[in-house]
């Protein structure tokens, strides 16, 4: 999370009321939804379909398109109540029937594209789940700081969004929609793989091989090469010069350490090794990254994606 950088862009409270149901497109960017009252039904592109109530929580770390509902195929209208806080879905009239807090991230895109694709693509956590109740006291405080006007209300729901992706990524959540899970939250699960990943993280500028995370692993070269590709989804040494060049940004981004200073904090031995290693991964070299960073600093923030369409 402290190199993906989340930041919250938009949060607001969700109803639904009578026959309902919506259609919204893919976003790219991670969402959440938290159920505060009543119940839906949640389809996600490309995964299974999922009845959500109250208590449970939803977190994409890159949201598909889905349609979200009563479970029926009748479309709704939309009314606005507060653009920015309101939206209700259904029947104006109606009573509600669901009532949800859904929010919108940006992550820091120098290593979403590596970071995301290491998480699962959803987690669901439902309300009765052994360590659900550290989030739901989270989810009770992000509930309350959404329905108010109080000052500084946008500077808490971030930091309390920030909280809440770390403990869902803690928590051990209800089994995936649509196939087995796997990235590093999984490898970090798997008895295995998490000692030889820890000993990875915690020091990554030793001279690692597939040979000596295997016997921090306790297994063969073979069994660990292919357990850790099958449920990280990237060899290790892959995944090694990834992680690498994943910190190596960070600390271009936030230190004025030179290139080989940088070079030797992430595990290589010259500066040109880290440069070609560098520019091999993400395309530019360390100086040219650099100053993109500062020019993105400088002009702010593409504009946030625009919202979904309503069925019908």
């Amino acid at each position: 999370m402290a190199l993906l950088r989340p930041e919250a862009v938009l949060s607001k409270i969700i109803t639904g009321a009578g026959d309902w149901s919506v259609r919204k497109p893919r976003y790219g960017d991670p969402a959440f939804c938290l159920m505060l009252q009543g119940s839906c039904v949640l389809e996600p592109d490309g995964l299974d379909s999922v009845a959500l109530s109250q208590g449970d929580f939803l977190l994409f770390p890159e949201m598909p398109g889905f349609t979200l509902g009563d479970g029926g195929a009748v479309a709704s209208t939309v009314t606005p109540l507060d653009p920015a806080r309101h939206t209700r879905h259904g029947c104006e009239a109606a009573p509600e029937t669901m009532r949800m807090l859904g929010g919108y991230f940006r992550f820091d895109p120098a290593n979403t594209p590596l970071l995301v694709s290491l998480l699962p693509r959803v987690v669901l956590v439902r309300r009765d789940e052994p360590g659900s109740a550290r989030l739901s006291r989270i989810v009770e405080l992000i509930a309350d700081e959404a329905d108010t006007s109080a000052a500084c209300r946008d500077v808490i729901l971030q930091r309390l969004v920030e909280v809440l992706l770390i403990e869902a990524m803690r928590v051990h959540p209800a089994p995936p929609l649509g196939g087995g899970q796997r990235g590093l939250i999984a490898g970090l699960s798997d008895p295995v793989l998490a000692p030889a990943l820890q000993a990875l993280h915690a020091d990554i500028k030793r001279g690692w091989t597939v040979e000596h995370l295997a016997r921090v692993a306790a297994v063969s070269r073979a069994v660990f090469a292919q357990r850790f590709t099958a449920t990280i989804g990237l060899p290790p040494m892959q995944y090694l010069q990834q992680w690498r060049i994943a910190c190596a940004k960070e600390l271009i981004r936030t230190s004025q350490l030179s290139t080989a200073q940088v070079a030797g904090r992430v595990g290589y031995h010259s500066a040109s090794a880290f440069t070609t290693a560098f520019t091999r991964v993400t395309g530019c070299s360390p100086s040219e990254f650099a100053r993109q960073r500062r020019d993105v600093r400088t002009i702010g923030s593409p504009p946030y994606p625009g919202n979904g369409k309503v069925v019908g």
